[in-house]
């Protein structure tokens, strides 16, 4: 993305399904210069995410539903 300040570009990842969800979610910071898809470059272990939030304190409850909403949008397997 290109800000428009002086600092000019800087790269940002986010959570999104495809191209078009990918630019409404930075809408309105700066121009878009291009779009990747780095899934693969970031593979996210949901066993992993799990026993970080357990050493976190996160209760079973919360540590089910954040794991589950990671694994449902395909962001941790």
């Amino acid at each position: 993305m290109d800000d428009g300040s002086e600092n000019g570009c800087f790269k940002v990842a986010v959570p999104a399904k495809n191209e078009k969800e990918a630019r409404k979610y930075v809408s309105g910071n700066g121009e878009v210069i291009a779009v990747k898809d780095i899934t693969e470059d970031y593979p996210i272990s949901a066993e992993k995410v799990g026993e970080a939030l357990e050493r976190a304190g996160f209760g079973k409850t919360e540590m089910d539903l954040i794991v589950r909403c990671l694994q449902m949008n395909n962001i941790a397997h």
